[in-house]
């Protein structure tokens, strides 16, 4: 798969799924524009402008709170001054919950959790879509939690729902204007957030409930999202594709 030509915008592309999705894009030939909310990460990624393949491939880096629309709004506006087009997104940004049951959670708890999982994907779609024509595509990074219920992600796992809800429908919408939308659900995937004490006996007990018996990597839901951006899945949207090693199957 080569991207030579496009440009695609990535969230929370300083780390985990993001970074690892902003890596594979630019290593095809892609231009990037990569928001995300730590500017100290952000411009960690700024060597891989030195590195370009391509005449025509920049990478640019912004700092953007997908929770504030007028942020998302003026990040996409700026990347049409620059480029005149959007080929493609890949909304990352996203953060789990920290366990507990429901009725522990608080109004704060869960105005977070929808707020950054559900709204901020809709901050992102709404923008990305009044940019964008046939032939683009737009990939949303939900979860395995999306898909079924599960315990001490009660948040988590209805803004989840919320965004698969908002990729069918949309892939409904924009369908007969040639844009793809589809969403891919990674269960346990090893990013930083799980490389802490607190994680470890969530993350042995859902790799032990995982039949291939180990977590993803990054980089392995980051090849998924590059294939549904791509030309090769062109007959490809409304989908909600597990990444799980089968766990959910």
């Amino acid at each position: 798969m080569a991207y030579s030509g496009k440009i695609f915008a990535v969230t929370g592309g300083a780390s985990g799924i993001g970074l690892a999705t902003v890596k594979l894009l630019w290593s095809r030939g892609a231009a990037l524009a990569v928001s995300d909310v730590n500017e100290t990460t952000l411009e960690a990624l700024e060597y891989l402008g030195g590195t370009a393949i391509g005449e025509y491939q920049t990478l640019s880096t912004t700092v953007v709170d997908v929770t504030k629309a007028s942020q998302v709004e003026a990040w996409v506006a700026s990347i049409l001054k620059q480029h005149g087009k959007l080929d493609g997104a890949a909304n990352v940004a996203g953060m789990s919950d920290s366990g507990g049951l429901l009725a522990e959670k608080s109004d704060y708890d869960f105005d977070f959790s929808v707020n950054l999982n559900l709204r901020g994907v809709f901050n992102c779609m709404r923008a990305e879509l009044n940019s964008m024509c046939d032939g683009a595509s737009i990939v949303n990074v939900s979860s395995a939690a999306g898909i079924r219920g599960m315990v001490g992600f009660s948040l988590y796992s209805a803004a989840k729902h919320g965004v698969n809800g908002l990729t069918k429908c949309a892939a409904k919408e924009y369908g007969p204007m040639g844009i793809r939308i589809n969403a891919v659900c990674p269960g346990i995937t090893h990013t930083p957030a799980l490389d802490t004490p607190v994680a470890k006996p969530v993350v042995r007990s859902q790799v032990e409930a995982t039949p291939l018996g180990r977590w993803a990597e990054p980089e392995e839901v980051a090849s998924v999202i590059g294939f549904l951006l791509s030309d090769e899945a062109t007959h490809v949207s409304g989908a909600i594709i597990p990444i799980d090693g089968g766990t959910f199957c």
